[in-house]
């Protein structure tokens, strides 16, 4: 059997730039058993519920599911640096079925949604599965949750780091404890990084790679990403006072979205930005 996200490793698809930005993400408690295919349903759901949901994401929220497990069955919140004007209607619904927990701690969510991609089933649960062990072994600080699609089914396995908002691809490649250590420090995994959902894309293709090149690893410091020319940008960590000139590009992207396109051979095209190069700005 055949796997996008094996597809998508071995063509070398950029993964920089692709996080799921919003201004906030709001995890619900509903048994995997219920998701299905498309989980927001009415299998769990009033029709309020998911009406509120929908306008949520109108209002620059995501919303997306979790297995509860024992100690935890919250709604649990997490804000970006700008406000989400969905964020607040969408707490005051939920809260009339869950308690509400925007306590800012350290989790690690893992997409093992099955029924909607087999790469989430087979590399997403084995990631969760090994992160669960270590987090049990103390040796990883994030508590792990299995949630529902984050996006980019050949990313997998998908994951999310929070409070830093770190999205990162094809989890299973890397060493967790790793990926733990470095995101409680501060800083992130530019390999497998697909971007912090905070940021605008541009930001994260830069953050990315000016990790990857050890010019500035942090995983949350404001950038803010300024063009100068045509495939320039300036990117300054204010609260640093720190300042790049990085260097762009385009790459065409010929890739497979998801099994079931691996399945009937349907590929698919873009056009991404890609990081070159950076350097420290002249003062």
């Amino acid at each position: 059997m055949n796997f996008c996200s094996r597809e998508c490793i071995a063509a070398g698809e950029p993964r920089a730039g692709t996080g799921v930005r919003a201004q906030a993400y709001v995890f619900l408690p509903v048994a995997k058993r219920l998701w299905g295919e498309r989980e927001f349903n009415a299998r769990w759901a009033s029709p309020e519920e998911l009406e509120a949901i929908r306008a949520a994401r109108a209002g620059g929220v995501v919303t997306r599911l979790y297995n509860p497990q024992p100690g935890i069955e919250a709604a649990l919140v997490y804000r970006g640096p700008t406000a989400a004007a969905g964020l607040e209607p969408l707490l005051e619904t939920v809260s009339r079925r869950w308690p509400v927990l925007a306590d800012e701690a350290p989790r690690f969510a893992v997409c093992t949604q099955g029924k909607r991609e087999r790469c989430c089933a087979k590399w997403g649960y084995a990631v969760f599965s090994r992160a669960s062990a270590l987090h049990a072994q103390g040796r990883f600080p994030f508590q792990p949750l299995e949630c529902s699609h984050l996006g980019g089914d050949r990313f997998a396995a998908t994951g999310l780091v929070f409070p830093s908002g770190s999205m990162y691809a094809h989890l299973d490649t890397v060493d967790l404890g790793d990926l733990g250590a470095a995101e409680a420090a501060g800083r992130i995994a530019p390999a497998i990084y697909r971007g912090r959902v905070y940021d605008t894309p541009l930001a994260q293709v830069a953050r990315a790679g000016l990790a990857r090149d050890g010019l500035l690893n942090h995983g949350t410091t404001p950038l803010q990403v300024e063009a100068l020319a045509p495939h320039q940008v300036e990117a300054t960590a204010t609260d640093l006072g720190l300042s790049f000139r990085v260097s762009l590009d385009q790459a065409e992207i010929d890739f497979v979205a998801s099994c079931d396109h691996l399945e009937v051979h349907r590929r698919s095209k873009a056009r991404r930005t890609v990081y070159v190069a950076g350097a420290p700005a002249a003062p």
